[in-house]
C-alpha cells in the first residue's frame, strides 16, 4: 500500500469484533501500531488503529450452550428465512441484542419481527389506497391537527434518540425506537386518528393529513433500510418515495415545529385523549363487550377544545355517540374511569355493582401505588438535589394528578355503596 492510500483509511473509525479476541488479535493490533507508527503524524492517537471497537456478542441456546452442529442445537437460518423473511430474521434477532452481551435464543423475537414487517406492509398499502404518494410532501403547519402536531414531534424525538443510540452503538436501541414509533405512535394512534382527516369531505384537511403520512413513512423507510433492507426498498419503490434506490436517499431533516402554535398545549390534549380512549377500551374489555360492538360513551369533563375531537374519538372507541356532558350522573353500577380529560363512563344498561365496585378497588390500589412511587422520590434529597427542574415540577405535577384521580375513583366507589 502506498503512503498516500496508507494516511487516507489508517487509522480507521471502529473495530468489529469478538470479545475472547482482545488480547489476541486486538492488543496486538495497538501495539504493532505504536510500534511501526504508520499514522499521519507521531503522535499516539494517529497510529492506533481504530477509534472505537465494537464487541458482538453470541446466540447461544436456551440452555446457555454455545451453538453447534455436534449439539444440534442451532436452527438452520435458511428454514428461518423461509418462514419469518430475511427482514423479520434480522430485525428480531437486533431488537434483543445488547453490544457486547451474549443472548439465548428464542423464535418469539423473530416472529414479531415478521409481525412488524406484515405492519408496515399494511399501513403503506393503505396510504396507496389513498391515491399517489408524494416524494417531496409539503408540510403546511397552519394545516396541521393536534395529532399530526404529535406524531410529528415524536418522529422528531425518535429520530434525535436513534442518533444518539448510533453513536453509542447500541443497535438494539434502535432497533426498538423504531418498533414503538411505528407501531404505537404511527400507526396504530396517528394513522386510526387521521383516518377522520383523510375520509372527509375537505380536500384541504385529506391533502394534510396524507402529507403527513408521507412524510413520516418517507422517514421512517429511511430509518429502518438498514434493519430490515428489502422491505423498505419494496416499498420506497411501490410508494414512489423518491429516485432510485432508498439506500442513496439523504436522512429526512426534522420538521420545524416552533411555527406551529402552542405544540406543549397541543401535545398533552392528545395525550389526554389518547388516554381517554385507552380508559374507554378497558372499561369496553372489563365489561366483557367485544371491540366490534357499537357502544355508547358519557365523557364528564369541562375540557371545550374537546368538542371538535368528538369524531375522532367517536372512531378511535368504535362508539355509536361520544356524548359531553360535564354534569353528567351515572346511575349506580355505570363503569367508569378517571382520564386527564375528566371521568369517562360505558353507558350499558343493568351495570353489575360488584364487578364495577371490585374493578374501581383494583384501579385505587394501582394509582394509589403509582402514588406513592412518586411520593417517595419527591421525598427523596438525592432526587431532588440530581434531578433537573422540569423532571422534579414532572413528578410533583404528576402526583397532582394523581391525587385529583384518586379523589374521583373514590367518590364513584361510594356511589355503588
Amino acid at each position: 500500500m502506498d503512503d498516500e492510500t496508507r494516511k487516507k483509511f489508517y487509522p480507521t473509525s471502529v473495530l468489529v469484533t469478538a470479545p475472547e479476541i482482545i488480547f489476541f488479535w486486538v492488543a496486538r493490533m495497538i501495539i504493532a501500531g505504536l510500534e511501526f507508527r504508520p499514522g499521519k503524524s507521531n503522535r499516539d492517537e494517529e497510529n492506533i488503529p481504530f477509534r472505537h471497537v465494537y464487541f458482538t456478542g453470541l446466540i447461544r441456546d436456551k440452555l446457555g450452550r454455545k451453538m453447534s452442529k455436534s449439539l444440534g442445537n442451532s436452527p438452520d437460518p435458511l428454514e428461518l428465512i423461509d418462514k419469518y423473511g430475511a427482514d423479520g430474521l434480522r430485525f428480531g434477532l437486533m431488537r434483543i441484542a445488547p453490544s457486547g452481551q451474549d443472548v439465548r435464543y428464542d423464535e418469539k423475537p423473530i416472529e414479531e419481527g415478521r409481525n412488524f414487517a406484515t405492519k408496515l406492509w399494511n399501513v403503506a398499502r393503505f396510504r396507496q389506497m389513498q391515491g399517489p404518494s408524494s416524494a417531496e410532501p409539503k408540510i403546511d403547519t397552519e394545516q396541521l391537527s393536534v395529532y399530526a402536531t404529535e406524531v410529528l414531534a415524536r418522529l422528531n424525538e425518535t429520530i434525535d434518540a436513534v442518533e444518539a443510540a448510533y453513536r453509542e452503538y447500541q443497535f438494539n436501541t434502535v432497533a426498538q425506537r423504531l418498533y414503538d414509533f411505528v407501531w404505537s405512535d404511527y400507526c396504530d394512534w396517528f394513522v386510526e386518528a387521521a383516518k377522520t382527516d383523510i375520509f372527509s369531505e375537505d380536500e384541504a384537511t385529506k391533502k394534510s393529513a396524507l402529507a403527513v403520512m408521507d412524510f413520516v413513512l418517507s422517514a421512517v423507510l429511511r430509518l429502518l433500510h438498514p434493519f430490515m433492507p428489502h422491505i423498505t426498498e419494496e416499498l420506497w419503490s411501490l410508494l414512489g418515495l423518491g429516485k432510485g434506490s432508498i439506500q442513496f436517499a439523504v436522512p429526512l431533516e426534522k420538521v420545524a415545529l416552533n411555527q406551529v402554535a402552542d405544540v406543549p398545549a397541543k401535545r398533552q390534549l392528545v395525550s389526554a385523549i389518547y388516554q381517554a380512549v385507552q380508559a374507554g377500551r378497558n372499561l369496553r374489555a372489563e365489561s366483557k363487550l367485544p371491540s366490534n360492538k357499537k357502544i355508547r360513551f358519557i365523557l364528564r369533563t369541562d375540557e371545550k377544545s374537546i368538542f371538535k375531537e368528538i369524531p375522532t374519538l367517536k372512531r378511535l372507541l368504535n362508539a355509536e355517540e361520544v356524548t359531553l356532558d360535564p354534569n353528567y350522573q351515572a346511575s349506580a353500577g355505570t363503569p367508569v374511569a378517571v382520564t386527564p380529560l375528566g371521568e369517562i363512563f360505558l353507558a350499558i344498561p343493568g351495570g353489575d355493582k360488584t364487578r364495577e365496585r371490585e374493578r374501581l378497588d383494583k384501579e385505587i390500589a394501582r394509582i394509589e401505588s403509582d402514588a406513592k412511587a412518586v411520593e417517595a422520590k419527591l421525598e427523596s434529597r438525592s432526587f431532588l438535589d440530581r434531578a433537573p427542574a422540569a423532571v422534579v415540577e414532572e413528578h410533583r405535577q404528576r402526583l397532582k394528578e394523581f391525587s385529583a384521580q384518586l379523589t374521583k375513583l373514590k367518590q364513584a366507589r361510594e356511589a355503588l355503596m
